[in-house]
């Protein structure tokens, strides 16, 4: 047995959202301004502004502004500083590797088990390509892995791995059928009964292609925030014109893998303000709480990304995306459609009530769709789900009890 010792450095993506922030906190001021002078396309300020009597704001909501936005960067600042200084490394104790498919590796969490015969109800356990699996084992106590161990399940990761040359020109669907469905061959055969499968965000969505794959070895499937419908009203500004899409297109297939910046990026894009948000929140933390360590931790998951090849970023950011491939039904692994309607399975759904990343209307119809689903909605988010403080009451458990109750047919 091994140790994990992670400590990526969270370079460039982090300073360049930094800079965009603070730019647009520092610029308000300037905006203000032409507002004002009916410079800039605001719908309703100009004319607010210019009915007033000297067409000019009051002096003191000016300074305010100004100040309001300076200590917001100077906040921002200081958070970002205090989490560069603070020094951290992840170290845990990593399972064994018992198989591995090019950069794809499966590692036993059950093995770590005291007694793990005692264990029953093997789980594989699907993580996004574009993050690293351990969000699922983030520290020893923070471990969704660790706490159904002692619940008496047995559970494994696939590691993904950064695409190297055997997934150079992988699809989301290759990486289904030349690795996952292996995989899934090779713990059933281990483990001699059916498997569960649990696939969390884009996860889950290889686990739903992965569970049709391979119908009669798998026993349950979990989907924890997997998106579903790309064309809901809260992604509707991912969507893009005919003229930006081509574009968009071309400029991934210009790559052989996008950085895992560039996905960082879009990211940022949807949600500018939750990154100043996070990092003013840390720097109002106390020095050496618990809290401040675990927004380290986390932190550096975030900035611990995997490049995406081509051929995944164009399925995620034009098929999926741009064209709702998934809805739609016109995605297909080992030449069929992937359908949830279709799908015999009995399946435990998580979905936050505060999620940015999946949201509600994007998650909801693939919830819809899934004939035998049990739904349950954390009140976390995305992450927070995983490894929030309410993680534990409100998904490891819920999962956990839910998976021991499955009888197989």
């Amino acid at each position: 047995m091994t140790h994990a010792k992670t400590n990526p450095m969270p370079l460039p993506t982090l300073p360049m959202h930094l800079m965009l922030t603070v730019g647009c906190w520092l610029s308000s001021p300037f905006a203000l301004q032409c507002a004002k002078s009916g410079l800039l396309p605001l719908s309703s300020l100009p004319n607010l502004l210019q009915k007033s009597p000297a067409a000019q704001l009051p002096k003191k909501l000016e300074q305010a502004i100004n100040a309001e936005a300076k200590s917001r960067a100077a906040s921002l600042l200081s958070g970002v500083l205090r989490y560069f200084e603070t020094p951290y490394v992840r170290d845990v104790a990593e399972p064994p590797c018992v198989w591995q498919r090019g950069s794809a590796r499966l590692l036993d969490y059950g093995s770590l088990a005291a007694d793990n015969a005692s264990l029953s109800r093997v789980v594989l356990f699907i993580p996004s390509l574009i993050n690293r699996y351990y969000i699922l084992d983030l520290e020893e106590e923070r471990s969704m892995l660790r706490h159904l161990i002692t619940q008496g399940i047995y559970p494994l990761v696939l590691d993904w791995g950064q695409p190297g040359d055997d997934e150079a020109g992988f699809s989301c669907a290759d990486y289904v059928s030349e690795v996952l469905a292996p995989a899934i061959d090779f713990i059933s055969k281990f483990a001699g009964e059916k498997i569960h499968l649990a696939g969390y965000c884009m996860g889950g969505v290889l686990a739903l292609a992965a569970a049709q794959v391979k119908p009669q070895k798998v026993a349950s499937l979990a989907l924890f925030a997997t998106p579903w419908d790309f064309h809901c009203e809260d992604f509707e500004h991912f969507l893009v014109d005919a003229a930006r899409r081509d574009w968009l297109l071309e400029y991934i297939r210009s790559h052989k893998t996008l950085s895992p910046d560039f996905v960082q990026s879009l990211f940022y894009i949807a949600n500018p303000w939750l990154f100043e948000q996070k990092f003013r929140r840390y720097e109002g933390l106390a020095e050496g709480s618990r809290a401040a360590r675990d927004f380290v931790a986390l932190e550096h998951w975030v900035n611990d990304g995997v490049p995406m090849t081509a051929k995944v970023a164009e399925d995620c950011l034009i098929d999926w995306a741009q064209d709702n491939h998934l809805l739609a039904g016109k995605w297909k692994v080992k030449n069929k459609s992937v359908r949830p309607e279709k799908m015999t399975l009995p399946t435990f759904m998580a979905i936050p009530q505060n999620d940015h990343v999946v949201p509600l209307s994007c998650a909801l119809p693939l919830a819809d769709a899934l004939p035998h689903a049990h739904i349950i909605r954390p009140s976390a988010g995305h992450v927070g789900m995983m490894v929030g403080s309410r993680a534990k009451r409100e998904l490891w458990q819920p999962y956990a009890d839910w998976l021991i109750e499955r009888r197989e047919t």
